[in-house]
């Protein structure tokens, strides 16, 4: 796997074992604390929701997107590999499809396995792609100002960050 992709995706692993051993991801996963906003496992199991749709789209993006690519032959001057944080500040309303419409309430451990798994499978689809695929193949998401497939998983990275750290200070707040 590239080393930029497995630097991120190791952050990322960093990111949930800290909010995971936090007394607030330790306690009832299921209690909203201000109303009409998610719970801190509503948060999770929508994080995943973006993880395995992301995974999905790549799969099905990412080799026409690549065989494309092959057709141009051009490689850009330098790779960008920036991601501003387009979470920051106001919130935005979560598409439908994001929405956490949950037929049961899972356990801390099955909605941790449900990341690490969705996470995993991300990893399967992006292995092998080469450095031009990485920072040339661009996604439909104008939000994000089309990110490049590096940008997109840091963003899937920050997204969670900025979800985390939100329900996390609405717990603490609120208890």
């Amino acid at each position: 796997m590239h080393r930029e992709l497995e630097e991120i995706f190791e952050e990322l692993e960093a990111l949930r074992n800290d909010y995971f051993s936090t007394v607030e991801f330790n306690d009832d996963l299921y209690r909203r604390d201000v109303p009409d906003k998610w719970s801190v496992g509503e948060v999770i199991y929508h994080c995943w929701l973006l993880l395995k749709y992301f995974r999905m789209l790549s799969g099905m993006y990412n080799p026409p997107a690549r065989a494309i690519l092959k057709l141009y032959r051009q490689s850009p001057a330098e790779y960008d590999a920036h991601m501003e944080n387009i979470y920051a500040g106001e919130t935005m309303k979560s598409p439908a499809i994001l929405v956490p419409q949950m037929k049961r309430e899972y356990s801390k451990g099955e909605l941790r396995m449900m990341l690490e798994d969705e996470t995993e499978k991300l990893k399967k689809t992006l292995d092998g792609l080469d450095s031009d695929a990485l920072y040339r193949v661009r996604y439909p998401d104008p939000v994000a100002g089309c990110p490049n497939i590096i940008q997109s998983v840091k963003l899937a990275k920050i997204h969670e960050a900025h979800h985390y750290g939100i329900v996390l200070e609405r717990v603490r707040e609120n208890r």
